[in-house]
């Protein structure tokens, strides 16, 4: 990392967070209750709110024994995460709970912890201040050796709707299962290009490992990546932020998902626990990479949607120390050389069009037929669509070919290309992992 590509503090203040961030989205951004209201009004997902209690009279009235068995009880203008209760089951009476420390709590005790949030002890501006509880998302099975009692977060860094910079903070033992790095938590830097995690940080000092034990922090697959990069995006959009962190959490959709044995790769969705209208800086430190120079490459680029912001961050933000090691993103032209492997293992080269408007590749009928890719136990269906001709049935196959010297195996569907240059096109659904250029240019 270059001196002269790291952002500091005042270029942050004055050349971004002042510029592109309008004084109406720095409200939403410092209130985490509107801040939820706006993103769900824009079908953004973020954590069901269970109660708001905005005074004592409120408080005094609000039944606790109404409360599921796990919830987080946070102050509307926190900061750092101070003032946060993670209650994760109940006690062994009625009325009793247990927090991520092990802790007791009882209603009296919540009371209490809700009264000082009122009275703005945990406020950012001292002033008074709302409480609210909401669910208490639950660790992704893919965090469960890296988190001690609590919840990841990725922050995802959004500027001109390109995804920046990610890291993902660890809740530590010092930390008290907060995902705060003040507070003692660790981080480690997400490459843009593929969720792949990166460098570890822990007090602002690289580390190999989570605190405390030999589990490497590199090379973690964080599932659903380019879901969370289009939720970030999504949320500068509806807040109306131009350079933004989003806080980005993956809640597992089986309340069963966290316990030991369970697959990786469940269903989860990304969800928005908070938003930053004026992200601090270490996320430079945790990705070896400064934030100037990647907001220099973004600025004035015409965005048209959420995609293609993520189309153009992992073309010009991949890490190249990844690619030489064979897990990070491979730029490919837009015509390449393929390998495709027959049914007896033979291989043959074809001149292959990338296409990323298509869904699926798709293959000539009469190479697919001499490779003996249309034997009928290769068949795996048949599919349907239309064209200027009408409706027209194509049989879809299982392949395995070579593409820029990685393997790659799909499916794809047969058609008659005999009159065309190439012989393959290869369609979105085959490009993960890769960056395409097109005439020179991502």
């Amino acid at each position: 990392m270059k001196m002269r590509d790291v952002l500091g503090l005042n270029s942050r203040n004055h050349l971004y967070t002042s510029v592109y961030n309008s004084r109406q989205g720095k409200a939403v951004a410092d209130s985490k209750l509107l801040t939820k209201k706006t993103l769900r009004e824009a079908q953004v997902r973020v954590p069901r709110t269970y109660a708001v209690i905005p005074s004592h009279e409120a408080l005094e009235r609000f039944d606790f024994l109404t409360l599921p068995t796990d919830f987080v009880v946070k102050p509307n203008n926190g900061l750092g995460g101070q003032g946060i209760v993670v209650i994760e089951k109940r006690g062994l009476y009625a009325g009793e709970w247990i927090d991520s420390q092990g802790n007791t709590w009882r209603v009296d005790d919540l009371r209490l912890h809700i009264n000082d949030i009122l009275a703005g002890q945990y406020s950012m501006d001292d002033l008074p201040d709302t409480a609210y509880i909401e669910e208490r998302v639950r660790v992704h099975p893919v965090f469960e050796k890296y988190s001690y009692h609590g919840t990841p977060d990725i922050r995802v860094i959004v500027f001109n709707r390109v995804p920046i910079m990610s890291y993902v903070r660890l809740p530590t033992a010092e930390s008290g299962g907060r995902a705060n790095l003040f507070q003692g938590a660790a981080a480690v830097g997400i490459d843009i290009a593929t969720g792949i995690t990166t460098y570890g940080v822990h007090h602002a000092k690289p580390t190999d490992f989570f605190p405390g034990t030999r589990r490497k922090l590199s090379g973690i697959m964080i599932p659903h990546w380019e879901e969370i990069l289009e939720t970030a995006i999504l949320a500068a959009d509806a807040i109306g932020l131009g350079y933004m962190a989003s806080d980005i959490v993956l809640q597992p959709l089986d309340p069963s998902v966290g316990k030991q044995g369970k697959e990786k790769e469940l269903p989860a969705v990304p969800m928005i626990l908070e938003v930053n209208a004026q992200p601090g800086l270490k996320i430079q430190i945790a990705n070896r990479a400064g934030l100037k120079e990647r907001l220099l490459r973004v600025a004035g680029l015409k965005i048209v949607s959420p995609k293609h912001g993520i189309r153009v961050a992992q073309a010009l933000f991949a890490d190249p120390r990844l690619e030489a090691k064979g897990l990070g993103r491979k730029t490919i032209g837009r015509y390449e050389e393929v390998e495709v492997v027959g049914s007896l293992g033979e291989r043959e080269t074809l001149r292959a069009k990338v296409d990323t408007g298509a869904d699926i590749s798709s293959l000539d009928m009469t190479v697919a037929n001499r490779l003996g890719l249309l034997d009928p136990e290769n068949v795996l269906y048949e599919r349907t669509f239309y064209n200027a001709n009408g409706k027209m049935k194509r049989k879809v196959v299982g392949i395995t070919y070579y593409l820029g010297g990685r393997k790659v195996r799909s499916k794809v569907s047969i058609s008659d290309r005999s009159k065309l240059t190439t012989k393959m096109i290869v369609g979105w659904s085959d490009l993960k992992g890769y960056a395409v250029l097109s005439d020179g240019k991502y």
